[in-house]
């Protein structure tokens, strides 16, 4: 008993798992019946474990009471051809005296208020609590009320009916279909078999048969006449096994909750071989949504700009004034320095924070980038819609569709998130070798001005008719240069010459600074996707994947 009941716990809190995951997603009358029978469950595993509750239901006519009292031994209940017979459930109750206190709340959690006790024996085992249940055809509503309310939370359900109403559509369709997936927790007897010859009864059998296999049940049929007592010992022999087993204490209820845990199990189907499908429309979108936030734009203002930094620094002194003039892309988009405005409605503030760039809590930062056009934000909201399908493919139709307008919803207005994740993930500082070679640079400069201002001196000297300093030369094998000469003539040739070669590596160093900007705002793009778009869809596929792993277990 201990390992069944492991067994009916382990079962409910799957089953419990999978509501938990399937609220608000699943069709509320599926979630009602998986409530009812997790509520069935829970209650029951709370109750005796020690007693086996036995319910023979069945319709008027069918002879319920007249086998009840047979299997009590005495006349207990009430017998007649009148509808209706019985008014409340009855019990009898074979049991030990430690025993009374656990029947007592199993039998007011059943709502049975008469009972009778029977002595324990052969035919009636220690712990037997045996009904006789309403009519469930009876005229009078609050009679089947009680009958379906005990027929939903009974160990063992023994369905009586007889040769006149076996094949009844009602029964099937109404009582015994929903059964379906029970085994040996439901027997089906047909009663009143000495009201047949021998061919005929065993022709009703083998059609009853049929009829409870073609509604799912594998449940034992049973042949029986209460008044001869035909069949009535094989009947006795699994009401007897059943409470010596203990395990149909939990039987119902576990078939009861894979029934419907299979039932959660289809609503949500194994997830198909999307996956790179759906990575392929992620990819798409996070590409629609850096052209919505204009990324390559950026990008090439950032080589631009790089490559007038990069000259403003490291170009001839004497001409760098020239790149001041021109225009800087970074400037004009509003992305160089801090820019700071005020909190505009609808923006994330943590845009900056959550794509790992700096923060500023007090303001935020925006750009000059040209808002996205009607048409782009009409390819984010096809690129999410197509993402939401293929990542949602599994998922049940009215599951997705729903998705599909929160995500493509929460698109329309993602564009100031963007404005800010791009603001901040623009960071340019110079470059360490700029530094180097603008201090060349006024280096040589400084030697092509000494060489001119030692020619000037020189010059001056000869017009002043001035006695003739020293004119120091450099000699190379047979070449002879003034040192003046190549102070000034070398100044300016090399200062042009690094000019030249930094203007190379610049342009080198300005296409990695964009590739590198290009990277870090495509992660920024795919941060506010993430929080924006897909974690709701990630949420709901995770949800989907929970639902399904707790129903397969609830139902293994």
């Amino acid at each position: 008993m201990r390992a069944a009941s492991l067994d009916l716990a382990s079962r409910t809190r799957a089953l419990a798992s999978a509501i938990e995951a399937a609220e608000g997603r699943l069709p509320e009358p599926l979630l009602e019946r998986a409530r009812g029978v997790l509520a069935r469950a829970s209650e029951r595993a709370e109750l005796s474990s020690e007693h086996t509750v036995v319910a023979l239901a069945g319709a008027t006519g069918a002879g319920k009471s007249s086998v009840f009292n047979a299997l009590v031994g005495s006349e207990v209940a009430r017998t007649s051809e009148q509808r209706p017979t019985t008014a409340h459930a009855l019990a009898v109750v074979a049991e030990r005296a430690e025993l009374r206190a656990g029947s007592d709340e199993l039998l007011a959690w059943l709502e049975v208020p008469a009972r009778h006790e029977r002595p324990i024996d052969e035919d009636h085992p220690d712990g037997l609590v045996l009904l006789d249940l309403p009519d469930h055809d009876s005229v009078v509503r609050a009679h089947r009320e009680r009958a379906d309310h005990v027929t939903q939370r009974a160990d063992l359900l023994v369905w009586v009916t007889n040769p006149q109403k076996y094949a009844d559509a009602v029964l099937h369709e109404r009582y015994l279909a929903p059964l379906a997936g029970h085994g040996g927790d439901v027997v089906v007897v047909l009663n009143q078999i000495d009201r047949l010859s021998a061919p005929e009864a065993a022709a009703c059998l083998d059609d009853l048969e049929r009829l409870v296999r073609a509604d799912g049940l594998s449940a034992t049929v049973l042949g029986v006449s209460a008044r001869t007592g035909a069949g009535l010992p094989a009947l006795r022999r699994l009401v007897v096994k059943a409470v010596e087993r203990r395990q149909v204490a939990t039987g119902r209820l576990v078939a009861d909750i894979r029934g419907v845990a299979n039932e959660l199990a289809a609503a949500v189907p194994p997830a198909t071989d999307s996956a790179r499908a759906a990575r392929a429309a992620r990819g798409r979108l996070v590409d629609t949504l850096e052209q919505a936030a204009g990324v390559p734009l950026v990008v090439e203002a950032v080589r631009v700009s790089s490559v007038r930094d990069a000259v403003a620094h490291t170009g001839w002194p004497p001409t760098r004034w020239v790149q001041r003039l021109r225009a800087d892309p970074l400037r004009t988009l509003g992305l160089r320095g801090s820019g700071r405005v005020g909190r505009p409605g609808g923006t994330d503030d943590g845009a900056a924070s959550s794509a790992g760039l700096p923060a500023d809590e007090d303001a935020l930062v925006r750009t000059s980038v040209p808002p996205a056009s009607p048409a782009v934000r009409a390819q984010v909201a096809t690129a999410a819609r197509a993402y939401v399908q293929a990542a949602a493919a599994a998922l049940p139709a009215a599951w997705g569709e729903r998705l599909n307008a929160a995500v493509v919803g929460r698109a329309a207005l993602i564009t100031d998130a963007l404005d800010v994740a791009v603001a901040r993930g623009v960071r340019l500082r110079p470059a360490r070798w700029w530094r180097a070679v603008g201090s060349l640079q006024w280096l040589l400069l400084a030697v092509l001005v000494a060489g001119l201002l030692w020619l000037a001196g020189l010059a001056l000297v000869d017009y002043l008719r001035l006695p003739q300093l020293p004119d120091p030369v450099l000699t190379v094998g047979e070449l002879v240069v003034p040192w003046p000469t190549l102070l000034s003539l070398g100044g300016a040739l090399l200062g042009i010459a690094v000019a030249a070669i930094a203007r190379i590596g610049a342009r080198v160093g300005a296409a990695r600074r964009a590739r590198a900007v290009g990277a870090r705002l495509r992660r920024a793009v795919e941060d506010v996707a993430q929080r924006r778009l897909l974690a709701e869809v990630d949420g709901e596929l995770t949800a989907a994947e929970n639902l399904r792993a707790a129903a397969v277990v609830a139902a293994a």
